[in-house]
């Protein structure tokens, strides 16, 4: 379970460059770096148990068979050697007998699940502006920017899909709300992230527009 953060607890961040740091102390880079990618796939299939071969030949595709499955069990050792002892003796990875987990009772915090949850809204337009600016707030790049593996791509593209999304709908949020400034900027944040989305651009222009700006909308018209 992806708990609420605290300043104790393991803190792992794959937006942008993934970072490890024990309570707020970072960590060094875990080695070999496959490592690092055995931590990034567990987390983001974090829900379910995967089966072994899965992840032996998904990190591993290049291999034999018979070393897979050697990488894999020993990247699980120096993965469970490279990261602080769990302080309520429960184990970071499941991995004993048959699937392999990541632990979702042990103490940690994952900004993917964080970004998720605030980003999932069923409550009343003042809690969801709150929600989706802390979720916009949480994403601080692309997921693992330095990763190239097809698993990674595939989940780096289905949450830029939803930071997209997060943006588009508190932008529509703050301007029912009346808070066109507010609309404004996170337009423009919205931009710098998909500088080719026409229906911002042109969004953008209205909210000069409402706010009072005519000069800023004819501006942004004309270019």
């Amino acid at each position: 379970m992806n708990r609420k953060y605290n300043r104790l607890m393991l803190q792992i961040r794959l937006l942008g460059h993934l970072q490890i740091f024990n309570g707020d102390v970072p960590l060094p880079p875990l080695n070999p770096p496959k490592a690092l990618a055995l931590l990034a796939y567990l987390l983001l299939r974090r829900e379910r148990p995967i089966p072994r071969d899965q992840v032996a030949f998904t990190l591993w595709a290049d291999a034999s068979e018979s070393q897979a499955r050697a990488n894999l069990r020993r990247h699980l050792h120096l993965l469970r050697s490279g990261l602080p002892a769990p302080r309520d003796n429960q184990p970071w990875a499941l991995a004993e007998h048959g699937p392999v987990q990541w632990n979702g009772e042990s103490d940690f915090w994952l900004d993917v699940a964080a970004f998720e949850e605030a980003s999932d809204l069923r409550q009343g337009i003042g809690e969801s502006i709150s929600r989706l600016q802390s979720a916009i707030e949480i994403y601080r790049g692309d997921l693992l920017e330095n990763f190239y593996e097809d698993w990674a791509l595939t989940e780096r593209q289905r949450l830029r899909e939803r930071f997209t999304d997060a943006l588009t709908r508190l932008e529509a949020l703050q301007e029912s709300a009346g808070d066109f400034r507010g609309a404004i900027l996170t337009a423009k944040r919205l931009l710098a992230h998909d500088p080719l989305r026409e229906e911002t651009h042109r969004s953008l222009m209205q909210l000069h527009y409402l706010a009072g700006d005519r000069a800023a909308a004819l501006g942004l018209f004309e270019d």
